[in-house]
């Protein structure tokens, strides 16, 4: 499978997922996508995500380490930034919402090039 066909795809579970999240009002998935929009707005979240998606561009471990990546920034934000405590629920924002904006960079820039 191509890589433009898998990232649509997975493009597809999550929109479906979403929406079913909110049409059976499952608190949960409202409460996770909310956290997630408000923390793609953050310049800290994109200004990070978007230099880590083209640095390590043509990796072969590029969502690994896009992975550590957001946790170690969602921990250093809420930690030096935002001057929090270090709770489950703001770390998994805060790295869902950088692997969103990663995400969503690599696939534009797979629809653009190919």
């Amino acid at each position: 499978m191509r890589k433009k066909s898998t990232y649509l795809i997975v493009l597809a579970i999550i929109a479906i997922a979403v929406a079913l999240g909110y049409i059976l009002n499952i608190a949960i998935i409202k409460n996770i996508i909310s956290g997630i929009i408000g923390n793609i707005s953050s310049p800290w979240i994109l200004g990070l995500s978007a230099a880590c998606a083209f640095i390590l561009t043509d990796n072969k471990y590029y969502w690994i380490m896009n992975i550590v990546c957001a946790i170690m920034a969602a921990v250093i934000l809420q930690i030096f930034i935002y001057g929090g405590v270090v709770t489950f629920w703001p770390i998994l924002y805060k790295t869902l919402a950088f692997l969103s904006v990663v995400y969503i960079l690599n696939l534009a820039k797979i629809v653009i090039t190919r």
